[in-house]
């Protein structure tokens, strides 16, 4: 064929051609667009900060990215090929910031084609303040109830504050840390656990270790008892020397075993010792318990008294005597019996 004879066949009725190209460019797009499928994933969002800020405000923690391609290949990337950010590390004063999410491609993802992907939402805003850090104490949480015929008492947790920082308003309304919860239910015996540090506010971290030792001792319930109107016992007072005033009695509340009661005077049970008086004067004492074995005093009175000392040669002999209302003891136990005995 002559060269006119091709070009004048090839430009014949040219706007026909054309659409027909068009429309087959078109089907052929179409045609590719319908086989490519679409995958959504949840990854985790990080945000970079300086030093000076902390986020003031919630933030999603997770950002959900849509996978567009073709089944194969948008299947084949795992979620760990994709990384999502914020990058607030220019932002040097207090308020307010929005920023858009950037994703990263990784691995496998990076050669992906035809690939689409686009996170939701495609920008976060964000609240930020000044970052400060200080100690609060740790309280212990617990579940259940120790053995019947049991009780806590005394724990320790070590350590006993831990360091927590992040935005300036929220640790300033901190005052304390939980513990996670401590589990009591059929303790019988001293026990210690290591337990996790709850973190109720997502805004604050903790500096150091994230949990604490919690040791707590155990032991069996005793029993509350009542000792009023016990005699106050002069000890140790130099036979040159007298009281010249009657003792008051004294009242003593403690916890104790029911076996200690066996063979417990309770007529010793409050002393003073004057043996480091060696002349007539005006003195102060510590009032001193003699409490028996495994018993707990809660509180006693007197804790202190005055007392007048003077030649045993003097009148008022009689001081010596150191009163004569009968004691009594009222018992408390953990069935809530009460009852005077009198000895």
């Amino acid at each position: 064929m002559k060269p006119e004879r091709f070009f004048k066949a090839m430009f014949a009725d040219w706007p026909a051609k054309v659409l027909s190209l068009a429309v087959a460019l078109l089907l052929t797009l179409f045609f590719s667009l319908t086989r490519l499928e679409q995958r959504t994933i949840s990854i985790p969002l990080t945000i970079s900060l300086n030093d000076e800020m902390a986020p003031s405000s919630q933030y999603p923690r997770m950002v959900r990215v849509t996978l567009r391609g073709e089944r194969d290949v948008i299947y084949g990337i795992r979620e760990d090929e994709i990384s999502a950010s914020l990058d607030l590390a220019e932002y040097k004063s207090e308020g307010v910031y929005k920023a858009p999410i950037r994703l990263e491609k990784r691995g496998s993802a990076l050669i992906a084609d035809p690939l689409e992907i686009r996170p939701e939402p495609s920008e976060v805003a964000i609240g930020l303040e000044k970052r400060v850090a200080k100690k609060v104490p740790v309280t212990p949480s617990f579940k259940g109830f120790l053995e019947s015929g049991f009780e806590l008492t005394s724990f320790d947790i070590a350590p006993p504050e831990v360091t927590i920082s992040g935005p300036a308003g929220l640790v300033a309304r901190t005052t304390e840390i939980s513990t996670d919860t401590i589990e009591l239910s059929g303790k019988k015996s001293d026990f210690t656990v290591d337990v996790r540090l709850l973190m109720k506010e997502s805004l604050l971290s903790l500096e150091g270790k994230e949990s604490v030792i919690f040791s707590a001792k155990v032991r069996r319930s005793l029993d509350v008892k009542n000792f009023v109107n016990i005699k106050i016992l002069p000890e140790g007072l130099l036979p040159s020397l007298a009281l010249a005033d009657l003792l008051p009695t004294g009242n003593v509340r403690m916890h104790i075993p029911e076996e200690s009661m066996q063979g417990f005077d309770q007529d010793k049970l409050l002393s003073i010792d004057l043996s480091p008086f060696t002349k007539p004067g005006t003195y102060s004492v510590d009032v001193i318990v003699a409490a028996p074995d495994g018993a707990i005093v809660e509180t006693y009175e007197p804790q202190t008294l005055t007392v007048r000392l003077q030649n045993s040669g003097a009148a008022g002999m009689g001081g010596r005597l150191s009163g004569s209302i009968a004691p009594s003891v009222t018992s408390i136990n953990g069935a809530g019996n009460s009852g005077d005995v009198k000895p």
